[in-house]
């Protein structure tokens, strides 16, 4: 089973970074660890991200394949946690965390 969790995206393009929010798709059984992140509202004032700077943000640490992959994700340690096991189920498996 699969869960949604928005990603804050920074795509480096050498003179400057490029930030979205983007929608990916995560087994919670490879998920590690959910720590709130306060560290990144600094860097998204530095990067004049001023549509992503007052929101919550939480890293999440999975294991994958090639070791492990840090994801930055829109919401608290706890609305996530809380969405990893208050989902809204969908065809398939697939579930949807709502915690905006």
């Amino acid at each position: 089973m699969l869960v949604e969790i928005n990603k804050l995206e920074i795509i480096n393009e050498g003179y400057k970074r490029n930030i979205s929010i983007s929608k990916v798709f995560v087994n919670p059984s490879h998920i590690i660890s959910i720590r709130d992140y306060d560290g990144i509202n600094k860097f998204l004032i530095s990067e004049n991200a001023s549509k992503y700077v007052n929101k919550k943000y939480s890293l999440i640490k999975v294991n994958n394949v090639n070791g492990t992959e840090e994801i930055i994700a829109l919401g608290t340690s706890e609305q996530i946690q809380l969405s990893l096991t208050n989902t809204k189920k969908l065809l398939n498996g697939w579930q949807i965390l709502n915690y905006w």
